[in-house]
């Protein structure tokens, strides 16, 4: 378990006037990985409307939870966001947090093109707005204990709770479909770099072939290189 404490910036006067002017507060972040077999596959997660803003670029909400649900249905709050893989999660887990089984941090950039699946861990994890606004006090954050003592209630839920025969078909079935997806695009991302290799090696040689004046050795080069250039079309 790793908890982490964001504090608001007092210790220069453009934080404490930023506060004056538009109140915030302190976080505390709760981080619980899980160990492979305590937890089965799924991706959830319950949030007031700034929170889910931040979920966007997480990686498993966006691949497993592309679609936000009415809270209502689960007879949430309207300031709250859900995002789930599968209704029956929420159903047995409605507590404000994230519970993924492919936890691997934000979205990787669209200009990145990574070679392998990022390395995905089952866990737990918690966000909690310290309340005062700024202005905390030994009673504050005693009136926080409770919250704490949900995130070992969660984990021994976790623990206990099993997907229905039909969620667990559906949750392996998405994360076979990402993998596949993933093959299929790195497969071309590879034959993209191939054929711009290619490109550039003919154009090498071309060059080379020019630079030497000889206009006999410069006609057999362009009469060979129709052909070669059919042939690497069709690989």
């Amino acid at each position: 378990m790793l908890v982490e404490l964001r504090f608001l910036k007092r210790q220069d006067l453009v934080g404490v006037l930023s506060m004056l002017a538009r109140p915030a507060s302190d976080q505390i972040i709760v981080k619980v990985t899980m160990s492979p077999t305590s937890m089965d596959n799924f991706v959830m997660c319950i949030a007031n409307k700034a929170g889910a803003k931040m979920m966007k670029n997480m990686a498993d909400l966006c691949t497993y939870c592309p679609e936000k649900k009415k809270p209502e249905k689960y007879g949430l709050p309207s300031g709250f966001t859900v995002m789930t893989e599968m209704g029956e999660v929420v159903n047995a887990m409605l507590d404000t947090k994230v519970m993924s089984d492919q936890y691997s941090g934000p979205r990787i950039q669209e200009d990145t093109q990574p070679t392998k699946l990022p390395e995905v861990k089952k866990v737990l994890l918690f966000g909690f707005s310290v309340p005062g606004k700024g202005h905390v006090t030994p009673e504050v954050m005693e009136s926080m204990k409770p919250l704490l003592q949900l995130v070992f209630y969660c984990i021994e839920k976790v623990r206990r709770f099993k997907l229905s025969k039909e969620a667990k078909l559906k949750s392996d079935k998405n994360r076979l479909k990402v993998e596949e997806e993933f093959l299929k695009t790195t497969h071309t991302q590879r034959q993209e770099a191939a054929q711009q290799k290619r490109e550039e090696r003919r154009r090498v040689e071309k060059e080379r072939i020019m630079n030497e004046e000889d206009p006999e050795k410069q006609r057999r080069w362009e009469e060979g290189a129709s052909p070669r250039r059919k042939g690497e079309d069709h690989e």
